[in-house]
C-alpha cells in the first residue's frame, strides 16, 4: 500500500511540474508577447520583462519583436514622369507598434512582408510614376562641372534645378504608406532607394555615347 501512495504522490508532483512549466513564460527585452486562447487572442499585450504565467494547456504566447525591423523590395522597372524606364531596388525599417492589431490583421512576420510588399512597391511605383527622372536621382542643387561635349539639350538637363529631390520624394513615399500600415499594427520608420539605375537599353547607349 505504502508504494501505491508513493507512486501517486510521484505522479502527482511530476504532473505539477509540468502544469507550472506549461503556465510559466519568459518575456525578454527585444520581446512582446501575445497571449491566445483556441487561437484568439485574449488579454492585453505582454510588453514587460520577466516571467509571466498562462493556463497551462489552453492558453499560447505567441512572441514578436520589438527592434527594428528590415523590408527588402525586389527590384523593379518603373517609368518616370518624363517615361525614362528604370530599375529601382528599395529597402525600408519598421517595428511592431501594435502587437495586439499586427496578430489579428497579419499573423506574424512572413505576413507582414507579404503586405509591406504590396504597399511599399506601390507606393514606390506611384511616386517614380509622379516624378521627372533629374527628381529621382538628385538631391541637391549643387553646382555641376559639365562637359564641352555634351549638346546644349543634355547641359541643360545636367544644370537643371530640382524641386523636390530623392530625399523629399522618399519621405512622402514614408508618410503615404505609414499611414496604411498603421492599420495593420506597423509603423514605417524610413524607406530609401537603394539602388537605381537605367534599364539595360538605354544603359548600352549611355555606354556607348560615353566611348565615343
Amino acid at each position: 500500500m505504502n508504494n501505491k501512495k508513493y507512486i501517486v504522490l510521484a505522479g502527482i508532483v511530476f504532473l505539477a511540474l509540468i502544469a507550472i512549466m506549461s503556465s510559466a513564460y519568459i518575456v525578454n527585452e527585444t520581446e512582446q508577447v501575445i497571449i491566445t486562447q483556441f487561437g484568439k487572442p485574449v488579454g492585453e499585450p505582454v510588453v514587460s520583462p520577466g516571467i509571466h504565467f498562462k493556463i497551462p494547456f489552453v492558453q499560447t504566447a505567441n512572441y514578436f519583436e520589438r527592434r527594428f525591423l528590415e523590408w527588402d523590395g525586389d527590384p523593379n522597372q518603373v517609368p518616370t514622369r518624363d517615361k525614362r524606364f528604370i530599375w529601382v531596388d528599395t529597402y525600408a525599417r519598421w517595428r511592431i507598434a501594435d502587437p495586439l492589431l499586427f496578430f489579428q490583421r497579419v499573423r506574424d512576420e512572413r505576413g507582414a512582408q507579404s503586405r509591406l510588399d504590396d504597399i511599399l512597391d506601390g507606393e514606390v511605383r506611384n511616386a517614380i510614376a509622379t516624378y521627372e527622372l533629374v527628381e529621382i536621382i538628385r538631391s541637391t542643387n549643387r553646382e555641376y562641372q559639365v562637359s564641352e561635349e555634351l549638346t546644349e539639350r543634355e547641359k541643360a538637363e545636367v544644370l537643371r534645378k530640382i524641386k523636390y529631390g530623392r530625399e523629399k520624394i522618399t519621405q512622402a513615399i514614408v508618410e503615404v504608406a505609414g499611414k496604411r500600415t498603421l492599420a495593420l499594427g506597423i509603423e514605417l520608420l524610413d524607406l530609401r532607394f537603394k539602388r537605381i539605375n537605367y534599364v539595360e537599353e538605354v544603359r548600352e547607349k549611355i555606354f556607348e555615347r560615353m566611348i565615343t
